[in-house]
């Protein structure tokens, strides 16, 4: 190809949503943000709730930006965060803004379950039950909101919500519908056994799409506002947003391990096919649908969240926009044993406030003993982090019988040089530091496809190893106890 494609990717995440402009030269892709914004939940009343209006409208203005700088835009892809999503009557009106997963509802479903159940829904499904999972939150609207769940005629995840916005065009897209537990990872489609347990119609969801293939072209009212007479196509990616940074993963490997690290952290590994064992259930591990229906076996765990909140939390105490270099100094002030919290323990989950809720919890285990300290709050946050990644590593390694000697992190955490060092002295093993924009470029080098029908996932792959620097770690192991005593937490 001679002709520099230039291709659109909007990347919604839970602290911010971003557009970023891919130019594909037929060899290689070079990016550039070309906006961002701050995301969050909005609460009302009782219920934390998503603005996807304000996103969408974020994406024209930014898309009217692009247009100032390109010539002609090729073609956009869409991926965000998963499990959430909005109900649609029979005229294709949205009943209401999409519930935070954030909410407790979905939790309450899924603590009515006894454990028998909750294993069926794994061994239906390959996918592990947890409290966030769409089927847990669409039972409790169902319980809570009668109303709204009684004039629902279709579900739309949140990309395919914005896909709709773009296109008129309702379509589910894989791997972000296995977030719900209501899509099987096994047979690829929706499980009628967990539909049929809660009564929730089949007929809420549309036909599943095809990773490249075109959804449909914007609306004449868009191009309208953005002043073009020309279509630009809407390219079904794998929108749930680890999915996407999976793929812009520089491995030529057939399988590899992977942190894909942002608000949560996603810990696993890509197979062909899902792995749905007694010894997968009791690590706590999941099979989601990837790219092309790779499968993602892999632990949802707390992420960048915590520490999130707790500079949020620093920023607000002293006046100031304190750098993640002096958040990182602050932890290393601390010379202590080393604290650990259960990073995954469900008082983490939201607390009101994440520094003093973490500050309890070492008073309460004996790791501390007086008045709150900041060094010791980051640091057990950070610790904790690399201690989790290690663990699920290990439990991996067991239930696929192999070894990994690298790690690859995608996604923003990547750029956190104290957990990515923590990593490598936890694990032991070389950890390699992909791109912060993973999640855009595997949005970006997927959409190629719509351009170059016979191109492979190795071959996007390939691409995106030509697109970006890496940065390694590797130490020697340092007290691997320390990951048995986090295990001792969990």
């Amino acid at each position: 190809m001679n002709t520099i494609k230039n291709i659109i990717s909007l990347d919604c995440g839970n602290s911010s949503y971003r557009v970023v402009l891919g130019k594909y030269d037929g060899n290689k892709i070079t990016t550039e943000v070309i906006a961002q914004e701050s995301n969050g939940m909005n609460k009302v009343q009782d219920y934390y709730y998503w603005d996807l209006h304000k996103i969408f409208d974020f994406f024209i203005r930014s898309l009217k930006e692009v247009l100032g700088k390109v010539d002609k835009v090729d073609s956009i892809g869409v991926c965000t965060w998963g499990v959430d999503f909005a109900l649609y009557d029979k005229d294709r009106n949205m009943l209401s803004n999409p519930l935070s997963y954030r909410n407790t509802i979905g939790e309450k479903s899924l603590n009515s379950l006894s454990q028998d159940e909750k294993d069926k829904m794994f061994y239906d499904t390959g996918i592990l039950c947890d409290k966030i999972n769409s089927v847990f939150m669409l039972n409790g609207i169902k319980e809570k909101m009668p109303d709204i769940f009684e004039k629902a005629d279709k579900l739309l995840m949140i990309p395919d919500i914005l896909n709709y916005m773009l296109t008129g065009v309702m379509i589910n897209e894989p791997s972000e519908l296995s977030t719900t537990q209501l899509l099987s990872s096994i047979t690829k489609d929706i499980s009628l056994e967990v539909c049929n347990k809660f009564g929730i119609p089949k007929e809420l969801f549309n036909e599943i799409g095809v990773h490249g293939n075109i959804i449909g072209n914007l609306l004449p009212s868009i191009k309208d506002e953005l002043g073009i007479d020309y279509d630009i196509p809407v390219i079904l990616v794998p929108s749930h947003d680890t999915a996407s940074a999976v793929v812009a993963i520089p491995s030529m490997e057939d399988n590899f391990a992977f942190i894909s690290s942002g608000t949560w952290s996603l810990i696993g590994a890509e197979l062909d096919e899902p792995v749905v064992t007694k010894e997968v259930l009791e690590s706590n591990l999941t099979n989601e649908l990837g790219a092309f229906n790779k499968i993602t076996i892999l632990k949802n765990s707390a992420g960048m969240f915590i520490i999130q909140r707790i500079k949020k939390e620093y920023d607000e105490i002293t006046k100031r926009d304190n750098s993640w270099e002096e958040i990182n100094n602050i932890a290393d002030m601390y010379k202590g044993e080393v604290p650990l919290i259960n990073i995954n323990n469900i008082r983490f989950f939201n607390p009101e406030h994440m520094g003093n809720e973490i500050h309890n919890y070492l008073v309460e285990t004996n790791q501390h003993k007086g008045e709150f300290n900041w060094s010791i709050v980051i640091k057990a946050v950070q610790e904790s982090m690399a201690c989790c990644y290690a663990q699920t590593i290990n439990s991996l390694e067991k239930v696929i019988g192999k070894e990994f000697k690298e790690i690859f992190i995608v996604g923003g955490g990547s750029k956190n040089i104290v957990v990515n060092e923590l990593t490598a002295k936890r694990t032991g093993k070389k950890i390699i530091a992909c791109s912060k924009e993973s999640t855009s470029l595997g949005n970006i080098v997927v959409q190629i496809k719509h351009f170059e029908k016979e191109i492979s996932l190795k071959d996007m792959r390939d691409i995106v190893k030509k697109s970006i620097d890496l940065e390694e770690y590797q130490v020697q192991i340092e007290d691997n106890g320390i990951v048995d005593r986090y295990s001792k937490l969990v």
